[in-house]
């Protein structure tokens, strides 16, 4: 047994390299059936006409080549291309089959044997230009107690020109921005954004828009009732002092935030009687608030001070 597997052994090497290239040839060139989803590409001859929808915007696409060439078949290098020709002349709506040959492949050992669907319907417009308003397109809600400020937003520019299906922009009222993260905001912001364009559509103008947004904090409205005016007296203790009204109510107006947490035992009232001599006084009253917090109206609560040695 030994000496048959030394005799000869340099022509057994060869014959065995040789059959191992035979094997990874036939493997190869063996022949692999593999199904891919391609994008699906309308072309237009016509100038005057647009796609305005498409009964698929993808198709599936089954392929035939050598086990080797697997890696060439990537969907991204596939593409399915229809040329719709000057016969197109009305808006309408249109059928086409597609053909192996409008399959656009990588290599020419790869061949399409199937195409699915069948048949692609196509609806056609009128091509028009028509000037769209911008949208801001914002992701999630300022920090509690703030918000962003609508009417003093600032867009440049704030429309954009844009070329596409007369049907598609009748129901078209803005293009939107791309995403503008909001979440937890405090402050005013400024940033620079694109337009994400609707298909079948193209701008003619600048896609990059400087967008300024207003984040402010929510003002509210607190009515605070009988609250007692304390007196601010000076060094003399042979002198009586009697309000009129002792209570007083108001309403304040601010931040929502530090309104909330205001509450009428925290509220300080006073009046300041020094340097006034015995008699009756009509003094303003002094309200001791939180910051961006104020009275609602801008008259100044008056209330009547008699001393009295």
């Amino acid at each position: 047994m030994i000496r048959w597997l030394t005799e000869d052994w340099k022509l057994k090497m060869v014959s065995l390299a040789l059959a191992a290239g035979l094997w990874y040839y036939a493997i190869g060139e063996e022949s692999i059936e593999v199904t891919r989803t391609v994008p699906l590409v309308i072309q237009l001859k016509n100038e005057k006409m647009s796609v305005l929808r498409t009964s698929v915007n993808q198709v599936q696409v089954t392929l035939a080549a050598p086990r080797a060439l697997l890696s060439d078949m990537a969907s991204e290098q596939i593409q399915a291309v229809h040329e719709i020709g000057n016969e197109a002349k009305t808006a309408g709506d249109y059928s086409f089959r597609l053909e192996p040959r409008e399959i656009k492949l990588p290599g020419p050992q790869i061949r399409v044997t199937n195409i699915m669907p069948e048949v692609v319907g196509v609806t056609l417009d009128e091509l028009i230009v028509q000037k769209i308003k911008i949208q801001p397109n914002f992701v999630g809600e300022p920090a509690v107690g703030y918000k962003v400020r609508e009417n003093e937003i600032q867009l440049d520019p704030n429309a954009v020109l844009m070329e596409g299906p007369k049907g598609q922009f009748e129901k078209l009222d803005a293009v939107k921005t791309e995403a503008i993260d909001l979440v937890g905001r405090l402050r005013p912001l400024r940033r620079t954004v694109g337009l994400i364009v609707p298909p079948n559509t193209k701008p003619l103008s600048e896609t990059l828009v400087d967008i300024y947004i207003p984040i402010v904090e929510e003002s509210d409205e607190k009515k605070f009732e009988n609250i007692p005016v304390k007196v601010l007296r000076p060094s003399q203790k042979d002198q009586k002092i009697e309000l009129n009204p002792p209570l007083i109510s108001f309403v304040l107006k601010g931040s929502r935030r530090q309104l909330e947490t205001f509450t009428p035992e925290k509220v300080l009232a006073y009046v300041d009687i020094s340097g006034f001599e015995p008699g009756e006084h009509d003094l303003p009253v002094q309200l001791v608030l939180p910051e961006n917090v104020t009275l609602k109206d801008a008259a100044p609560l008056i209330v009547k001070a008699v001393i009295k040695k």
